[in-house]
Parts: structure tokens; C-alpha cells; sequence
């Protein structure tokens, strides 16, 4: 849970939320400071529900932990989010370290800083990958 201040809201307050899978896969949706959003399943829109969408509706209970909505009008499918921006860090000098590690050790002590080299050159390669295909 985050350590700001839930945000100030009031029983019949119009949100918007995008679903994500919950619990046996009923539909949730997260606050920016980690509430839990539930919705009314009483309301006609709740079998519509499922992970990705986006949906409007009035706040019907508030706690601190977590608020119930109840969707005012037909959830609509969110659009997918896309990344633009994948960082290629430049760890070639960890690499290196890791490299002389390797060497200068013997026996199981290998086995850590090996792993370490895989990772990091799969890293690589996935923001590659990324890369060409943004």
C-alpha cells in the first residue's frame, strides 16, 4: 500500500476505473493509493465486467481500505496500454566485474555471479526486442 494519503472522495462521486482481475476473476479496479475498487453487483452493467475496461459509476461505499461503485452506464473496453520507452541501462562494466568474479573464483561460487551474466544478457536482449518492435 503506498504511503500518501488516500484521496479525499464522497459517497456519490463519479469515478472512472480500468478493471483488472481480482479474486477468482471477478473484475477489480486499484486507487492511485492502492484502494481496492469493487463494484455493485446488483447493477445491470456488472456481468459485463471483465479486466481492461473502463468504467463509470458512483461511489456507494467508502472505507479506507476499499470502495464499492456503482457503474452508471455500460463498461466500454479500455485501449491497451503501451509502452514507448524501454531504457537500455549500459552494464557492460557489471558484466566485466562479473566476468573477473567468474574466473576468479572456483567450484559452486560460480553459479551466482554465471546466473547474474544470463540475466543481465537476457535483460539486454528483451529491451532489444522491445525496441524494434515500438
Amino acid at each position: 500500500m503506498s504511503d500518501e494519503e488516500p484521496r479525499k472522495l464522497t459517497l456519490g462521486e463519479l469515478l472512472t476505473v480500468r478493471t483488472v482481475p481480482g479474486r477468482e476473476g471477478k473484475p477489480i479496479a486499484r486507487m492511485d493509493d492502492g484502494r481496492i475498487v469493487l463494484f455493485d453487483q446488483k447493477s445491470e452493467f456488472f456481468d459485463m465486467l471483465v479486466p481492461g475496461m473502463t468504467v463509470e459509476g458512483h461511489v456507494i461505499v467508502l472505507t479506507e481500505s476499499y470502495l464499492i461503485i456503482a457503474p452508471t452506464k455500460k463498461p466500454e473496453v479500455g485501449e491497451p496500454v503501451v509502452y514507448v520507452h524501454y531504457p537500455e541501462i549500459d552494464v557492460s562494466d557489471i558484466q566485466e566485474d562479473l566476468k573477473d568474479l567468474v574466473k576468479s573464483v572456483k567450484g559452486n561460487a560460480k553459479v551466482i555471479p554465471n546466473a547474474l551474466l544470463r540475466i543481465l544478457r537476457l535483460q539486454q536482449l528483451t529491451l532489444r526486442i522491445l525496441q524494434d518492435a515500438a
